[in-house]
C-alpha cells in the first residue's frame, strides 16, 4: 500500500469522525439556544434602529449559517459571517443559498483573527453575534475571540451577544465524584492487598475539566458544604477586552461538616445588553425545576482540589478560582493570607495514562472483591501465570497470592502505561515475581516454550473489562492448544443487548432538516455521510448521565467460553437476533455491554446496574455502547426488531437492524 494514500486516508477518516463527534446536531436541537439568540437578535437590531442606527452585523464561527440567518431575518442592514473549518463553510454556503438569503449575508472563509477591515470587512461592525464556547466556557479560545474582535473589526459602542457570562462554582464532599479521580488502596477481605504507590495516591489529578451531566447525579451522592458562588463575570461587550489571567478568592463559611473534595462548575449567559434574557448551564437541582433544557454540548464541569479540606458547619475557609486564556481552575484552604495555588498538574502520570471512568471503575470495591475472591481459587502456590490485560494492575494479584511467577502483558503498550506499572510493582516488592512481556511476539513465544523452560503456565487471566479483548481470545485460545490443562480466568463473557428508548440523547445522532424555520438539509446530508463513513451507528456513552426506559429484556446476543474457544474453528461470530419488545414506547436504538461470568458462583455486569449504586440504572463505571436505529419509531408489546450482528477477530461488534414488525 502506497504509504502517502495510507496517511490521506486516515487523515479522510479523522475528519469524517471529527464532523460525526462534533454534537453539531445536539446544538442545533437545542431550541432553548436557538431562541434566546433569536430574541436577543430581535431585541437588539430593533433597538439600534430605533436609535437611527445602521446595523451591521459580525458572526464568528458561523458553523451552519444559524445566527448569521437570524440577523438577516430581523432586519440587520448588512451581515458578514466567517467560518475557518472549510466543511462547515461548504456546508454554511449550501444551507444560506437554500434559504434565499445569499444576496444578504457575506461569507467569508476565515478564522476571525485573519479578518481585515478594508480588506474582507468594508468597516467595522457595531454588532457581533457568536457562540465559540464549550462546556468550560473559554476552552475553544473565546477570549481571544473576543479580544481581537474589539481590537481590530468592532465599533466602541458595538453591541455584543452575548453580552456576558457567569461563572459559579459550587463546593461539594462526594465520595462518587471522589472516585473518579482519587486512587485508593486495594483491599480483599478487609486487609490491604495492592499498596498505591504514593506519588500517585497524593496526586491532585489531571488539570482537565471533568465535564458531567450533573443534572443526572442524585443528590444523594454529594453534600453541598458552600453554595454555588459566582466565581467571574466576563464583560464580552467591553471594549478594552477580558484580562486574560485573573484569580478570585472568596471568604466563606461552610454550611455543614465535610470534607471538601471538588468543585462544581456551571455558567449562564447575559444574551442581551440588559441582561434579561438569560441563558442557564446550571443543573436542574440546582434551578429546583425539572423542565431544564437538555444540553450535551454545553454541560457542568468537575474541578478537584489539590488538598482536600476538613470544614466544620460555619468554619471560614476560602474559595479560590483561577483563569488563564483556556482553562480554570479551582482550590480551597483556610488560610488568611496564602491564596495563590499553582496551576494543577499530575505530576505521577497516571492520571495522564488511565481515563477518569477506569479509575472509578478501579475504585470499585465491590467489582474489584468479586474479581479477586474469584481469581484467588485458580492461583496455585508457587506457580507461574500469564496475565493479559489493558491498562490494568489487577494481574499483580496473583503474584500477591503466592504465584512464584507473573508473565505480565498489557495490550495499551509499555511506553507511558509501563512507568506507571513498575511504580506499582515497586511498592508492593515484585521485582523478582513480575515479568513485563512488551510485545504479542514475546507472549506466544513463553506460551509455548513453557515445557522447555519448566515452567508450565498454571493460570492464563486478565480482568474484565467493559469489552473483550481480542488479544485475550487469540492468547487464551494458543495456550490451550499448547497445554489443555491451563486454567482459565475469567470463564465466560456474553455481549448483552437491550431496545431502550431515550430521553434526550437520541438527538445527537437523529436527522435534523429545519430549526427555527430556517432549512438545514445539506447540514444533515453532510452530518450523516461522515457518520456512515467514520464509525457507523457506534456510540459510547456512560448511560448514568443520559436517562432512558428499557423496551425489552436484556438479550444474549454472544457468548464465549473460554476454556472451550481452543477447538472453535472460526473466531468470527454471527447471530441473527429477534428482540421481543415488551413495553410501548420510541425505539431509538439497542444498547450492548459484556457480562462476565468469572467462574460458576461469580458473576459482573457492565451494563445495567442491579446494585444500589445511588439507584443508577446503568453501571455508572464504564461506558456503554450504543447503536441508534436509522429510523426511530413507535412500538408496542410484542413488536420484534431483527439485529444481524457479527463480532469480529479484532473485537470490533457489528450491528445491522431490519426494520420493526408486529408479531
Amino acid at each position: 500500500m502506497n504509504e502517502n494514500w495510507e496517511v490521506n486516508s486516515m487523515m479522510e477518516f479523522d475528519h469524517h469522525q471529527n464532523i460525526a463527534r462534533a454534537a453539531f446536531g445536539d446544538m442545533l436541537y437545542d431550541s432553548d439556544r436557538n431562541q434566546l439568540y433569536y430574541k436577543a437578535l430581535k431585541k437588539e437590531i430593533t433597538r439600534l434602529h430605533k436609535a437611527n442606527k445602521k446595523v451591521h452585523v459580525l458572526d464568528i464561527g458561523t458553523g451552519t449559517g444559524l445566527l448569521a440567518m437570524m440577523a438577516a431575518k430581523c432586519g440587520a442592514d448588512s451581515v458578514y459571517a466567517c467560518e475557518e473549518f472549510e466543511e462547515s463553510y461548504k456546508c454554511a454556503k449550501e444551507i444560506i443559498r437554500s434559504n434565499y438569503l445569499e444576496e444578504k449575508i457575506v461569507l467569508i472563509h476565515k478564522s476571525s483573527q485573519k479578518l481585515k477591515v478594508g480588506v474582507d470587512l468594508p468597516h467595522r461592525m457595531n454588532l457581533l453575534v457568536t457562540e465559540v464556547f464549550d462546556t468550560e466556557l473559554i476552552g475553544e479560545g473565546a477570549i481571544s475571540v473576543f479580544n481581537h474582535a474589539h481590537q481590530e473589526l468592532l465599533t466602541d459602542d458595538c453591541i455584543v451577544i452575548p453580552s456576558e457570562a457567569i461563572v459559579y462554582a459550587q463546593v461539594i464532599e462526594s465520595k462518587y465524584i471522589r472516585n473518579f479521580n482519587r486512587v485508593n488502596d486495594v483491599y480483599h477481605n478487609k486487609e490491604l492487598l495492592i499498596k498505591i504507590p504514593e506519588d500517585i495516591k497524593n496526586c491532585q489529578g489531571i488539570e482537565s475539566v471533568f465535564d458531567l451531566q450533573l443534572s443526572e447525579l442524585p443528590t444523594d451522592s454529594f453534600k453541598t458544604l458552600i453554595p454555588a458562588q459566582v466565581m467571574f463575570r466576563f464583560n464580552w461587550s467591553d471594549k478594552n477586552g477580558v484580562i486574560t489571567d485573573r484569580k478570585n478568592a472568596i471568604r466563606c463559611k461552610s454550611k455543614e461538616n465535610g470534607i471538601a473534595h471538588a468543585a462544581f462548575v456551571w455558567w449562564d449567559l447575559a444574551m442581551d445588553t440588559d441582561g434579561d434574557i438569560m441563558l442557564s448551564c446550571a443543573p436542574k437541582w440546582h434551578l429546583q425545576q425539572n423542565n431544564v433544557p437538555w444540553r450535551d454540548h454545553w454541560i457542568q464541569g468537575v474541578y478537584y482540589f489539590a488538598n482536600e479540606v476538613n470544614l466544620k458547619t460555619n468554619e471560614e475557609v476560602n474559595l479560590i478560582g483561577y483563569h488563564d486564556e483556556l482553562s480554570f481552575w479551582f482550590d480551597t484552604n483556610k488560610s488568611s493570607s496564602y491564596l495563590d495555588v499553582p496551576f494543577p498538574y499530575c505530576e505521577c502520570d497516571f492520571h495522564r495514562v488511565i481515563s477518569r471512568t477506569l479509575i472509578g471503575q478501579m475504585n470499585d470495591h465491590y467489582l474489584t472483591n468479586n474479581y479477586l475472591t474469584a481469581l484467588k481459587k485458580y492461583v496455585q502456590p508457587n506457580s507461574v501465570c500469564l496475565f493479559v490485560g489493558n491498562l490494568s494492575f489487577m494481574g499483580l494479584a496473583a503474584a500477591l497470592f503466592g504465584a512464584a511467577k507473573v508473565y505480565y502483558y498489557d495490550v495499551s503498550g509499555p511506553q507511558s502505561f509501563g512507568k506507571v506499572l513498575n511504580s506499582y510493582i515497586r511498592s508492593n516488592d515484585l521485582e523478582d515475581k513480575i515479568v513485563l512481556l512488551k510485545t504479542y511476539k514475546e507472549v506466544l513465544e513463553i506460551i509455548s516454550k513453557q515445557k522447555e523452560n519448566e515452567e508450565e503456565i498454571c493460570t492464563v487471566f486478565m480482568e474484565p473489562s467493559k469489552w473483550i479483548l481480542p488479544e485475550w481470545i487469540d492468547i487464551v485460545r494458543y495456550s490451550l492448544q499448547v497445554n489443555p490443562k491451563t486454567n482459565i480466568f475469567p470463564k465466560e463473557g456474553t455481549v448483552k443487548i437491550q431496545a431502550v428508548e431515550f430521553n434526550d440523547l437520541w438527538k445527537i445522532r437523529a436527522p435534523l432538516t429545519e430549526v427555527e424555520g430556517f432549512e438545514i438539509i445539506p447540514f444533515n446530508e453532510i452530518v450523516q455521510e461522515s457518520i456512515k463513513i467514520s464509525d457507523g451507528l457506534l456510540e459510547e456513552k456512560p448511560l448514568w448521565e443520559y436517562p432512558s426506559k428499557s423496551l425489552s429484556s436484556a438479550y444474549d446476543l454472544f457468548t464465549l467460553n473460554f476454556e472451550s474457544i481452543a477447538n472453535e474453528s472460526s473466531l468470527i461470530l454471527k447471530n441473527l437476533l429477534s428482540v421481543k419488545i415488551k413495553n410501548e414506547g420510541i425505539c431509538h436504538g439497542l444498547v450492548c455491554w459484556v457480562d462476565w461470568n468469572l467462574d460458576t458462583d461469580t458473576h459482573v455486569s457492565f451494563g445495567s446496574s442491579n446494585r444500589n449504586i445511588y439507584n443508577f440504572d446503568w453501571y455508572p463505571y464504564a461506558r456503554q455502547r450504543i447503536y441508534f436505529l436509522n429510523k426511530y419509531r413507535n412500538v408496542s408489546s410484542e413488536d420484534v426488531i431483527n439485529c444481524d450482528a457479527i463480532l469480529c477477530k479484532n473485537g470490533n461488534l457489528l450491528v445491522s437492524f431490519c426494520n420493526t414488525y408486529d408479531h
